[in-house]
């Protein structure tokens, strides 16, 4: 009301709480995710003749490399957890682990 100093809502467990939907906690969960990135290189097959192969490939490659996004939670993703009336609501899971995996293709 007139003269308070915050515009938080206080925090309360009493019989008299609000438990109407509110929309003062949505936040833009909209995210630009690289799900999925690989790179590789095959060498030529004069130089792969020379160590006795046929084809020989080397790759790299990496999952959840970057998230960009402006929401506050761990992971924009947050999925549907809990029913209808959770659809959204972020429960604070772990985000997504990032991995790198470099590998080797070796073809005789």
């Amino acid at each position: 009301g007139n003269g308070s100093s915050t515009t938080v809502p206080r925090l309360t467990t009493s019989l008299t709480r609000n438990t109407v939907f509110s929309d003062y906690f949505v936040e833009k969960g909209d995210f630009l995710r690289v799900r999925n990135l690989q790179m590789g290189y095959t060498l030529p097959k004069s130089l792969s003749a020379t160590m006795g192969a046929k084809k020989v490939r080397a790759y790299l490659s990496a999952n959840n490399l970057y998230t960009l996004t402006g929401y506050s939670g761990f992971d924009p993703d947050i999925g549907n957890f809990g029913g209808v009336l959770a659809a959204g609501v972020d429960y604070g899971f772990y985000p997504q682990a990032r991995t790198f995996m470099f590998g080797l293709t070796l073809q005789f």
